[in-house]
Formats: C-alpha cells, structure tokens, sequence
C-alpha cells in the first residue's frame, strides 16, 4: 500500500475538511478526494461521511485510524534507523504523559545526550492508552505514566511516588470549602481522578488541563486552587500559592514500561536507570 494514501487519511482526520487537507500537503483538493477515494477502493468501505458541514469517521474510519498511525510512524522510524545504522546510532522512541515531561523527564532527555552518544531519542507527549497501543505495536520503546500496564507482553517498573499538594492562589480565603469552588483539574490518571472524588465528592471545575505548568500559569493570573507536586510549589517565591487548609496531601505512583522482547532492552533499561536518579533528586518517594 502507498504510505502516501494513509497520510492523506490522516490530515483529512486531522483537518475534517479537504480543502485544509489539501493546503497542509500541498496538493490539489481534486488529489486529495482521489487518494481518498482510491483507499476507500482497497478497504471496500466508505472512511468519512459529511455532518453539518464537517467530516466525521465512518465506522471503517474509526477501525483504520489507529493501524495507519501506527504504519506511519512505523515507516518512518524504519527511514531514519536505516540511516543512523551507517553511524552506529539507535533510535529510542519516548512516550508520557505531559505533566511527566514538566515533572522530571526534560531532564532525563538532556542528561542522556550527554552520556549515551550511540542513541537518539524521539520524545512525545501521549494519553495512556495511546502509549499502551504503541508499546504493543513497537512503535514506542519506552512510556512513563502514572499507573503500571497490565499486560503479558509488557514489563513495568515502579520508579516512586510524586506528591501533590492542594494550594490556592486565593491569598485571602485558602479555606477547603472556597478551594473545591475554584478548582483547576490537572490530568494527574484515572486513579487520582478516583482518589479525589472518594475524598472530595463531586466538585465543579473552573479548568480542565493536561499539563500543572498550564494550571500555575492560570492560578498566577486568576484565583483558583489545583493539585500541584510539590517540586513545582517549592520552586515559587513564598506567597504566591498558599495551601489549602484541611487539605491532604496526595501520591501518585510512576512507572516505566516496555515491551518484554524489545531489542533494545539494554539501552531502555539504561533510561530506565537514568529517570529513577532524576526522579529521585526531584524529591519523590523511591521506589526500592
């Protein structure tokens, strides 16, 4: 099959429009309807269908999606390995949740430049179950997340616990009761989403956000309150979030994992080795 076709799948998914499609690939919107067409020929089904003047999925759409990112990104790392084998380099391909990035793993990148000169590391930041699928279909050497992957074809590895606080950047009244109506929810996993409303109930929110940094940029320019790790907290000048009274502290847990038969298990576990040290020097729990 033409990678070309699956490309052009993928930036109508992206865009849901043809014309866009057609202006990111640089291309012809007539080109962009016949490769279409001409995938929709090989898979025997129609891919979109039209909705209020917006392109949605058909049912096949759905089905194929994650099989032609999969081609694609696995194509393209097979480009760039051929090319690095000529100088003894690997390729390591990194997932995470955001706020993982923010929290530790920015410095796992620029300490592993320095002292693994025989691997490049591709880093992305993805949602749990995408970094579970791409494990699984080798496309992703390496992911951390905040819970450990049950699967028999996966190995995980418990590096520690984070600890994040409830604070407020409500100077004036850090009480429980005006946090929980000012709350700013970080995607800290369905485990802590599930911890916090066993100890807290249902609690309207004010902001929904992917990454803590997003939620200290809008609690410095708006009263709110959010968990936060503490690392982030500490790094402020006093006075700039208060805790919230009454409020406990909450842990999350960190994992790496990898796919038990990758070929590079001995670099993966050398990054592995690497991010418990950084880990540990942010402050967390180790894990022993």
């Amino acid at each position: 099959m033409d990678t070309e076709l699956l490309k052009t799948f993928l930036e109508v998914h992206q865009t849901r429009h043809f014309g866009r499609a057609a202006e990111n690939l640089f291309l012809t919107q007539a080109a962009i309807s016949a490769r279409i067409k001409q995938l929709e020929t090989l898979v025997g089904a129609p891919l979109f269908t039209r909705y209020r003047n917006n392109l949605q999925l058909t049912e096949t759409g759905r089905r194929l999606l994650p099989h032609a990112q999969s081609i694609i990104i696995a194509w393209d790392r097979a480009r760039q390995e051929v090319s690095l084998t000529q100088r003894n380099e690997i390729i390591l391909s990194l997932g995470a949740f955001g706020s993982l990035w923010e929290l530790f793993l920015q410095a796992v990148i620029s300490t592993s430049f320095t002292q693994f000169n025989d691997v490049v590391l591709r880093a992305d930041s993805l949602p749990k179950d995408t970094l579970m699928r791409r494990l699984l279909d080798r496309t992703l050497d390496l992911a951390f997340l905040y819970e450990g992957l049950k699967h028999s074809d996966i190995t995980s590895v418990a590096l520690g616990e984070t600890e994040l606080v409830f604070v407020t950047s409500n100077q004036n009244d850090p009480s429980l009761a005006t946090a929980l109506q000012q709350y700013v929810a970080v995607d800290w996993g369905t485990s802590f989403s599930i911890q916090f409303a066993k100890t807290f109930g249902q609690v309207p929110v004010i902001l929904h956000c992917g990454q803590s940094r997003i939620a200290q940029s809008f609690l410095l320019a708006h009263e709110g309150a959010a968990y936060l790790p503490r690392k982030l907290v500490d790094e402020h000048p006093p006075g700039w979030f208060h805790p919230v009274e009454d409020a406990p502290v909450l842990s999350r847990p960190i994992f790496a994992a990898y796919h038990s038969e990758n070929k590079y298990e001995r670099q993966v576990r050398s990054i592995i080795d690497l991010a418990a040290v950084e880990l540990k020097q942010t402050g967390v729990h180790a894990c022993t």
